[in-house]
């Protein structure tokens, strides 16, 4: 504690400015917010790409906050992207930048965009937006990692402490709206959203205690990611629950080829033994029927409504979809036409992020898509982990659209995953 009280006073210099900025943007809104950053980076004379890329990540994390206090976020993330990209230009922005992987998928699904969707500048425009997310996060990153590794890997733990901290104590003095529906949504916009976060950071976490850059104990981080397990157990999400379980099991077991066969042997005897006694019946025996919402298991929520309506949509563009958010456009033009606007909460979405980049880029786009990250795998230096990445990302892409998206909470920490990924090793 008395460690982590030093390292955030020596970053004060950091974390400071940032309060003031959400503060300002609170009472007097995204603009505002975005002259009062546009002034800290003309007139601060230190720190300040430490400065742009806490404040980057503050942003997304709190950026899917439609009401609220938070809800400036969601312009302000714009015009911070836009700042970033002004600012990053000095220091050649697209040159040595992995991101420039994303330029295929860009430019299949800015065609696709252009020529087919519905929603016309708008969609075109977020066509672009992976590309240039990626390219602020990559640089941002290379740059700090660059120019002192440890307080880049601190900074970055930092940052997670105090996001995850001030979501703790709201826990017990929920002094905000922090409940949806009998979940904890803390910060975020919604329990699925916090879920999210906490599981990337889970990974993340475990990347940097790999790498040894910091010099926090292997116990802090060890009672860090119970802390990160506590929090989605809070927020009810069973996928991200199940995918940080597997992450988990991966890293273990990847190298112990003979305890790997033993766990998988193991995992294949409770599947039948599971579905010889009923899932609902033992979840239920084993207490976890609340948390689990057993009800809507079986139907996981009520996706299974929605996945054969998108399915069939699919059919109709399976090559090339019809554009970057048409996901979105689609659902909501069915809901409109079917279901009526009393429609249950599944309908809100897709809910799978194959769905979604199907019946937004098609076929194709998901192939260009594939390449980045076959890519990105090939430069990363912890390949075990990356593995076990990869396999928590695609898990949880089963059963959520983030990966459709690039201006979410989630998509922006996938990139940082890679760019410290990419990072030479230290500890080899």
């Amino acid at each position: 504690m008395i460690q982590l009280l030093h390292r955030f006073l020596e970053h004060r210099s950091i974390f400071i400015p940032i309060l003031i900025v959400i503060i300002v943007g609170v009472f007097g809104g995204f603009m505002a917010a975005a002259v009062l950053s546009v002034l800290i980076l003309l007139f601060s004379k230190k720190n300040r790409l430490e400065f742009l890329f806490t404040l980057a990540i503050f942003t997304f994390f709190l950026a899917d906050n439609y009401r609220g206090i938070f809800s400036f976020m969601q312009n302000f993330r714009f015009v911070l992207l836009g700042i970033s990209i002004i600012y990053l230009l000095k220091y050649k922005l697209i040159q040595n930048n992995n991101a420039n992987y994303l330029i295929l998928f860009t430019i299949i699904a800015f065609g696709i965009t252009l020529l087919f969707s519905p929603l016309g500048f708008a969609a075109v425009i977020r066509s672009v937006a992976f590309w240039v997310v990626g390219l602020v996060l990559f640089k941002l990153a290379n740059l700090l990692y660059l120019s002192n590794i440890k307080r880049a890997s601190e900074l970055f733990v930092l940052i997670l402490v105090l996001y995850f901290s001030v979501n703790l104590i709201l826990v017990f003095l929920p002094i905000l709206e922090v409940y949806l529906m009998g979940r904890f949504k803390g910060l975020a916009g919604n329990p699925n959203g916090l879920a999210l976060i906490t599981m990337f950071s889970y990974a993340l976490l475990h990347l940097i205690d790999e790498r040894k850059d910091t010099t926090f104990k292997k116990s802090f981080f060890l009672a860090f990611k119970m802390g990160l397990f506590f929090m989605v157990f809070l927020s009810g999400s069973r996928t991200a629950l199940f995918s940080m379980i597997a992450f988990e099991c991966i890293v273990r077991l990847i190298n112990n080829k003979p305890l790997l066969l033993i766990s998988l042997g193991s995992f294949a005897f409770l599947y039948v033994l599971v579905n010889s006694i009923g899932t609902d019946s033992l979840i239920e025996y084993l207490g976890f029927s609340d948390y689990l919402r057993v009800e809507s298991l079986s139907s996981a929520s009520g996706r299974t409504d929605v996945w054969p309506v998108a399915w069939e949509e699919i059919k109709n563009a399976p090559w090339f979809g019809r554009g970057i958010l048409y996901d979105d456009y689609f659902m909501k033009d069915y809901v409109a036409r079917y279901v009526g606007e009393n429609a249950a909460r599944q309908w809100g979405g897709v809910w799978s992020s194959y769905l979604s980049l199907l019946l937004d880029v098609g076929v194709i786009g998901c192939l260009a898509y594939a390449y980045f990250w076959i890519q990105v795998f090939r430069k990363s230096h912890y390949k075990n982990t990356a593995i076990a990445f990869i396999i928590l990302c695609f898990l949880s892409g089963i059963t959520e659209s983030w990966m459709a998206a690039s201006m979410n909470a989630f998509t922006p920490l996938m990139f940082l995953f890679w760019a410290i990924q990419s990072q030479p090793a230290t500890n080899k």
